[in-house]
């Protein structure tokens, strides 16, 4: 569990990193009476401030910090433990861990701590200190409820996604929806052995060393592939109640809002999530293989393409024979 924490931070540890690297990089400048003391920045490893030493900023992403001299700026560790015995001139952050206050640490700034914060007698702290605090981005949507924070993430992404594929293949996606609603059970039988063959052919590809990438990459792409399936199926659900000619997006959005409710309902989500996947991708599926055969909508006219003209003489009236006499015959009468 605390590694899934780990995770939910990474990007708010990156975003300080960086933050404190424009700050370090904006105050390094020729002109300086005094040199400023340097930044410690580490993506993974231990940072130890000794007595007498003195340092700016301290960003640690994963590892452990020791302040026993004086750092000038916050002391922020996204992952693992903080010890001052120091002086630290901001604050000190611990993302996911404990921090741990000698009895001669100093901090002008606040101390906030995702773990526990042992404080010794006789440390002093300038601003608030904090217990239990919380630092993961997922925090608003998580306060949301156990339930509803992943059907809102999951459902928002297959909108997203929807969007994203009727902007770039609309063509593309009136085929998939005329192979779903024209062949409903052909769809859902290819879907489900879509479904089945595509984790099968990854883990083939991952045992096998020659199509190792190979199978890596489509056991990551099941997801997306999966989530492509289920946005198939709300845009087919909307258009069969909002046909054509009417717009694609709003069809899209009244089959994603039916299915979304649906999904909704505990105990029902695995299951629409499930079938709708494979129904679409056995769509999909049915959609590329008669565009690639020329199994799609047909011209009338033959082999004639749309929009050639035939040649005159063979779509009028056969002319009537003229019959020259000979030289002969003409002269004969003269």
């Amino acid at each position: 569990m605390s590694r899934a924490r780990s995770v939910f931070v990474l990007v708010p540890g990156a975003l300080c990193l960086l933050v404190v690297a424009g700050t370090a990089a904006a105050q390094t400048q020729p002109g300086h009476p005094r040199a400023e003391p340097r930044d410690q920045i580490v993506l993974s490893g231990d940072v130890f401030v000794r007595r007498g030493q003195e340092v700016g900023e301290v960003v640690v992403l994963h590892g452990e910090v020791v302040v026993a001299g004086v750092a000038r700026g916050d002391v922020i560790v996204v992952d693992g433990v903080i010890k001052v015995t120091g002086q630290v001139g901001g604050s000190v952050v611990n993302a996911n861990g404990p921090i741990v206050l000698g009895p001669s640490s100093q901090v002008l700034g606040d101390v906030l701590a995702h773990g526990g914060v042992a404080r010794s007698e006789g440390a002093k702290v300038g601003g608030d200190v904090r217990e239990g605090a919380t630092f993961a981005l997922g925090t608003p949507i998580r306060a949301l409820g156990d339930h509803f924070a992943p059907w809102l993430a999951i459902w928002l992404s297959v909108l997203a996604l929807g969007l994203l594929l009727i902007w770039l293949a609309p063509r593309g996606a009136d085929a998939t929806v005329r192979a779903a609603l024209g062949s409903p059970w052909p769809s859902a039988g290819w879907g489900v052995a879509a479904f089945v063959a595509l984790p099968l052919a990854g883990l083939v590809g991952l045992f096998t060393l020659a199509l190792l990438p190979l199978g890596i990459g489509i056991l990551l792409a099941l997801f997306l592939l999966y989530s492509t399936g289920l946005a198939w199926s709300a845009f087919a659900l909307g258009r069969l109640l909002w046909r054509e000619p009417r717009g694609r997006v709003l069809s899209l959005l009244i089959g994603w809002a039916i299915v979304a409710a649906v999904a909704a309902i505990p105990f029902v989500d695995g299951v629409v999530w499930l079938a709708g996947s494979a129904f679409g991708l056995g769509a999909c599926a049915i959609a590329i293989w008669r565009s690639r055969s020329g199994g799609g909508v047909r011209t009338s006219g033959g082999r004639h393409r749309a929009g050639v003209k035939m040649p005159a003489y063979a779509s009028a009236d056969p002319e009537p024979m003229v019959i020259e006499r000979e030289m002969g015959e003409e002269g004969a009468g003269l």
